[in-house]
């Protein structure tokens, strides 16, 4: 006895995941192997680095979208010429395959990030880095930066959240701050990516000379006045010091959207 296959299910099918449609309509080596495409082309924009930025993670997600899109028209069509015996293959195969899928997902976007991935996005909550970063943007991370430097703007862990601020000084680093002015081992470095307008509190216009502990950064927010920092929180060992944000990717602002930080 043979059967037909519906189109739009497998269409959807491999929507949810890559090659699922593929398996649906009995051609499994060909769901493996788009499967094997869409995962390994992921970690090859992963390991280069290329994904750590607004530019590479578009092309990362518009790499996914057409490998599933491509292979759920692919299993549309096959679906509608199908002709084959009914129930090929087991449901059991299916279980099986999209199992296999979700956990390989999990361990690449989650156990395995960092090294195969080496990004992470977050979502902007608080104006602490306004006007560089906006309540509502959303940003990517180089979780393999290297040694932070003065400038970066980093993502941090504090008390069991992870935050964001600009690095004004590393380990070994003079800082002091003078009408407002990051003085940095005697080098005047003006308001330091702080507009005039957000430095204006006392305790935004002065800090006493101090010396930035070894395998420590001292954090500053741009919003100077309003920012939660290392004038409150103290210094910030480098290990915690989790990734460094590379640019926008999405933003309420359309003119925002694709912003890249050096």
């Amino acid at each position: 006895m043979k059967s037909s296959k519906f189109s739009l299910l497998a269409f959807l099918m491999s929507c949810l995941v890559v090659g699922w449609g593929l398996v649906y309509v009995g051609r499994i080596k060909w769901g493996i192997r788009v499967a094997a495409l869409l995962y390994v082309g992921v970690v090859l924009l992963g390991v280069t680095g290329l994904a750590a930025t607004p530019v590479g993670l578009y092309v990362l997600l518009a790499f996914i979208i057409l490998v599933k899109l491509a292979s759920a028209i692919a299993s549309a069509v096959l679906a509608r010429r199908y002709d084959g015996p009914p129930g090929v293959p087991r449901k059991r195969f299916h279980v099986l395959y999209v199992g296999v899928l979700i956990a390989i997902t999990l361990l690449i976007f989650d156990a395995f990030r960092a090294p195969l991935l080496g990004f992470k996005n977050y979502y902007i909550p608080s104006g602490s880095m306004i006007p560089t970063l906006s309540i509502g943007d959303y940003i990517v991370s180089d979780l393999r930066p290297g040694a932070p430097k003065a400038g970066d703007i980093v993502v941090y862990r504090w008390n069991g959240t992870e935050a964001v601020k600009r690095v004004a000084g590393v380990g070994g680093d003079t800082l002091a701050i003078v009408n407002g002015e990051l003085i940095r081992n005697g080098e005047n470095l003006g308001l330091f990516h702080a507009p005039a307008e957000r430095v204006k509190k006392d305790y935004s216009l002065t800090l006493a000379p101090f010396l930035v502990e070894p395998g420590h950064v001292y954090l500053l927010g741009d919003n100077r006045d309003v920012s939660n920092d290392s004038r409150f929180m103290g210094q910030v060992a480098v290990e915690d010091v989790v990734g460094k944000v590379t640019g926008i990717w999405f933003s309420n602002e359309p003119v925002r959207i694709g912003t890249r930080f050096p």
